[in-house]
């Protein structure tokens, strides 16, 4: 029995394919998985469509170096993803789902790619490509890698500087590569500051630097040609920032430099939340892989990976230094930390690896048993919790909800039979694949069929169908301009944020629009010596129950 067991092993071992055909594997994966379906639904908020309307309005505007927004400046980000979202229009026609969303899942795929390089480079193609699968399939990277946002963009490039400074290690050492690769490492960093400012140098910068602090190589940090390689990163980011503060002034120049940087750090006047808000957000977003990340960490440190600790040591300090540097962060989303997902998932594709060839055998039980059996009973209690909630809050889609349930309870069973038959590498593509399945059949048939209740389209088709050229649009309370200047073509709109300004507003001589929460209508109807208005169309967008009206 052991004998047999052992030769399945080395079979499933050298059933791997070669470095190309890997390559070719991932990108196969992730076609599928990305880009099949990006187009069946609408740009949802919050993110989607400001960004998408940032690029039309640097289209539109042909000013490449101060972006707009609602036609006034926009200091928030810097220009890299709405240059590269721009020529994604001219490439496919137009500012539409797809084209907005083919940049993050064109550098969620790179990402992918570099980690397996990553993997390669540290451990084995294996590694590489089992790592490249755990990071494709982790729950946070597969939507942001479907969705029209910037970080896919900047962990892409934060992850090649880190992959550079590998590279450039590894030479100094005498062990491979070339020593000019420090200076891709400093390019890294630039481009990732370009895409969203400090945090794309800060992080890689900080990794290297603790790495070999934390290693006494003291020789290593002053090896890093800190100043020409600095030289070259502002040179690349002065490069852009300096036209722009010159036409933005020294408004710009705060807004850039302390509002959304220094002030959005410290005071978290953006998405303010505590210190330990991380510690139950991100094994949510990691599913299911974080059930083997405690293991993986074990892992790294048992007498099994002795000869490998130093560049396991890297994997982690890159996992530690990008969670607490957001976690001292006031203001928090969980997408801030996508940037430490290729460390993570290395972590696990190394002991997973390392599992399934054999060679792990006193270490297996106690730290991989446990987390797949935790596998198996979450998938069973989703899989069968999923058709009631739906059917509790939303009785006519509980069909649609069968599938899901029925994936989760079958690959739950068929992860127990495969483990007591110890086949653990056909667990690991059981796992990829349905998560695969899942993500595929939510975006193939959820997301279109949640379209209606998330998308400002349809409200905005109303407003088109209504409002006349030169007639004003205004927004009020929770209400974002973004996706109504995104789709009726209406810049700008009116911002109201007091009372006396909506009243204002809609005292207007000339016939106006407005758009509001429901509740802030009902208060506004309850005022003295409002103006009258009419409401003209009620429907809910995402968590906001929206009308809208007219004065005349």
């Amino acid at each position: 029995m052991s004998r047999s067991i052992t030769d399945m092993k080395r079979q499933f071992s050298g059933a791997y394919p070669q470095k190309r055909v890997q390559i070719v594997l991932l990108l196969g994966f992730c076609l599928v998985l990305y880009f099949i379906n990006l187009g069946q639904w609408d740009l949802w908020n919050p993110d989607e469509p400001r960004y998408a309307q940032v690029a039309k309005e640097m289209v539109s505007r042909g000013d490449w170096i101060l972006m707009h927004y609602n036609g006034k400046v926009y200091p928030d980000k810097p220009p890299l993803f709405f240059w590269l979202v721009a020529l994604s229009s001219y490439l496919w026609q137009g500012f539409g789902p797809f084209s907005v969303r083919f940049i993050p899942a064109l550098f969620g795929t790179l990402t992918v790619l570099l980690t397996f390089l990553l993997g390669r480079n540290l451990y084995a193609s294996r590694t590489g490509l089992l790592s490249g699968l755990i990071l494709a399939t982790s729950a946070e990277f597969t939507y942001l890698s479907t969705r029209g946002n910037i970080d896919t963009t900047l962990t892409f490039f934060t992850t090649a500087s880190i992959y550079f400074f590998l590279k450039w290690y590894r030479a100094s050492k005498g062990e491979e590569g070339q020593g000019l690769a420090i200076y891709g490492f400093y390019l890294g960093m630039a481009l990732a500051t370009l895409a969203k400012g400090p945090v794309g140098f800060i992080l890689p910068l900080l990794v290297g630097l603790v790495y070999l602090a934390i290693q006494r190589d003291w020789k290593g940090i002053k090896g890093m040609k800190l100043f020409p390689g600095m030289l070259l990163f502002v040179g690349i980011v002065l490069s852009w920032y300096l036209p722009a503060v010159v036409r933005g002034g020294s408004d710009y120049l705060n807004m850039t430099l302390l509002t959304h940087t220094v002030d959005r750090f410290s005071e978290g006047w953006a998405k303010p939340r505590p210190i330990y808000y991380y510690f139950y957000n991100f094994p949510i977003d990691f599913l299911p892989w974080i059930l083997f990340l405690p293991g993986a960490i074990a892992y790294g440190y048992s007498r099994e990976m002795v000869e490998k600790r130093k560049d396991f040591l890297l994997l982690v300090i890159w996992f530690a230094v990008t969670f607490l540097f957001f976690s001292f962060s006031k203001g928090k989303r969980g997408v801030y930390l996508l940037p430490l997902y290729p460390a993570a998932a290395l972590m696990v594709g190394k002991v997973w690896d390392d599992f399934i060839s054999g060679s792990m055998d006193h270490f297996k039980q106690e730290w991989m048993a446990f987390p797949l059996h935790g596998f198996m009973g979450l998938a069973l209690l989703a899989g069968a919790a999923i058709p009631w909630a739906v059917s509790m809050r939303f009785r006519p889609f509980l069909p649609y909800s069968l599938p899901i349930a029925f994936l989760l309870v079958g690959g739950s069973l068929a992860t127990f039979v495969l483990y007591r038959f110890r086949n653990y590498g056909a667990i690991l593509c059981l796992i990829v694949g349905i998560v695969t399945a899942g993500y595929f059949y939510a975006g193939r048939v959820i997301f279109p069929l949640a379209n209606p209740f998330k998308s400002a389209r349809f409200l905005s088709e109303e407003i088109t169908s209504r409002i006349l050229p030169g007639e004003r649009l205004g927004v009020y309370g929770r209400v974002g301009a973004a996706a109504y200047n995104f789709y009726t073509g209406i810049v700008p709109i009116a911002e109201l944020n007091t009372n006396e300004e909506l009243r204002h507003f809609l005292g207007s001589s000339e016939r106006v629009f407005c758009l509001l929460p429901f509740r802030d209508f009902v208060r506004f109807q309850k005022m003295e010596e409002r103006p009258r208005v009419e409401l003209i169309a009620r429907r809910k967008v995402g968590d906001i129950d929206i009308v809208l009206i007219s004065n005349r």
